[in-house]
């Protein structure tokens, strides 16, 4: 909220509609109702329910709000049809009472979000930063070892301390949820063989490969794959280079081709960072 309303302020629009964006997205979406669907679908406790219940409901009800001027009619047309029983109607009742509305009448009357600094909390988002980078760490694995989503792994997680290993251990419920794998936290933890190994913060993370992947065979398809990533940076490069290819060349063409050469680079450096945590779980088996 303080950073839609500092970004309007300075008629900055697109950086408001890139904050709710990255909110609404890769915030409440990507992780947020993620974690929330242990307590909605899985807990017995009814009281738990219900305040995942609220927080679901009372963010969408404000991120609404804060996205109305960007998303006019789609904004309008999901905040009715939200519960009006909800703590946020019950505060657009007391802003149109104020001006002598109904509050159901239209998210255009609806009183705009505002900031309190009394609501940010760093420890729970510090809290947050370590269990969505030990999950994304996780995930990365899985996805550069090519291990089938349904495939159960097992994570160890060894922390720099006590402070964050009793951190970890109330995150894994979500950690093993999220990252669909088993967890176990232990601090004199040491490395299994051929393991792959990420390090997130004050925490190293290990996850066993022996029977999941062929070490040699994968090291044969990312050396290939290597290849021919640097095979096409070479053309791409050779063709940029030439004078005349850039001064005949439409302007879309060329920046078309630099962005395949900058795609292709980003490429081999993934290739490569995926070979070399192979290789170093090589070596430790």
């Amino acid at each position: 909220v303080g950073r839609v309303r500092s970004a309007l302020g300075a008629y900055r629009f697109n950086d408001a509609a890139s904050a709710i964006y990255q909110f609404l997205w890769h915030e409440y979406c990507d992780w947020y109702l993620e974690c929330a669907k242990l307590t909605l679908y899985r807990s017995q406790d009814p009281a738990a329910r219900a305040r995942a219940q609220w927080t679901c409901l009372s963010v969408l009800e404000a991120t609404l709000r804060l996205l109305h001027p960007f998303m006019p009619f789609i904004t309008e047309e999901i905040w009715q049809r939200l519960p009006r029983q909800s703590l946020g109607a019950r505060a657009r009742s007391a802003g149109a009472r104020a001006a002598g509305r109904q509050a159901g009448d239209s998210i255009m009357v609806a009183p705009f979000p505002k900031g309190s600094r009394k609501a940010v909390d760093p420890a729970a988002e510090a809290e947050m930063e370590l269990f969505m980078g030990v999950v994304t760490a996780i995930r990365n694995i899985r996805g550069e070892m090519r291990i089938p989503p349904a495939t159960t792994l097992r994570a160890v997680l060894k922390p720099a301390d006590r402070a964050v290993g009793e951190r970890l251990a109330a995150l894994v419920p979500l950690i093993q949820a999220l990252g669909r794998c088993e967890v176990t936290v232990d601090a004199a933890a040491a490395r299994p063989a051929a393991s792959a190994l990420a390090v997130v913060g004050p925490v190293e993370c290990f996850v066993p490969l022996a029977g999941l992947v062929d070490l040699a065979a994968e090291r044969q398809r990312l050396a290939k794959e290597i290849r021919k990533a640097e095979d096409e940076i070479r053309f791409l490069e050779q063709k940029l280079a030439r004078p005349e290819f850039r001064e005949r060349a439409p302007a879309e063409v060329v920046e078309r081709e630099a962005a395949r050469l900058a795609e292709q680079n980003a490429l081999r450096a993934k290739l490569r960072e995926s070979l070399g945590r192979l290789e170093d779980a090589a070596r430790v088996g």
